[in-house]
């Protein structure tokens, strides 16, 4: 299992190997967190699983902006900006093949 895992993790997980990523492997493994958070929320089946695993994409894209060091202000300026051009999903419009 070579994922990147929670800071605290090698205090409970004691029959694997831990190791920290150089500079070159943090941007890969956080896309790669990304993706599996993101299907963890997709698979949730409970209230209670989803918002836990809408945390953990929270907090991974907190990590991603750190690492790239991108303020939440930088982050929100550009959600705003897209949302005047081109809106955003409150309206839950679903494009079909026509």
């Amino acid at each position: 299992m070579n994922k990147l895992v929670r800071d605290k993790i090698p205090e409970f997980v004691t029959n694997a190997k831990f190791r920290k990523l150089n500079q070159d492997e943090i941007l890969p493994a956080l896309k790669n967190k990304i993706v599996e958070e993101a299907n963890e929320v997709k698979d949730a089946t409970s209230e209670e699983n989803l918002i836990e695993e809408l945390a953990d994409v929270y907090t991974v894209l907190k990590a991603f902006l750190d690492f790239k060091g991108i303020t939440e202000e930088e982050l929100l300026k550009v959600v705003n900006d897209k949302k005047a051009f081109k809106g955003d999903f409150s309206k839950f419009l679903f494009m079909e093949k026509s």
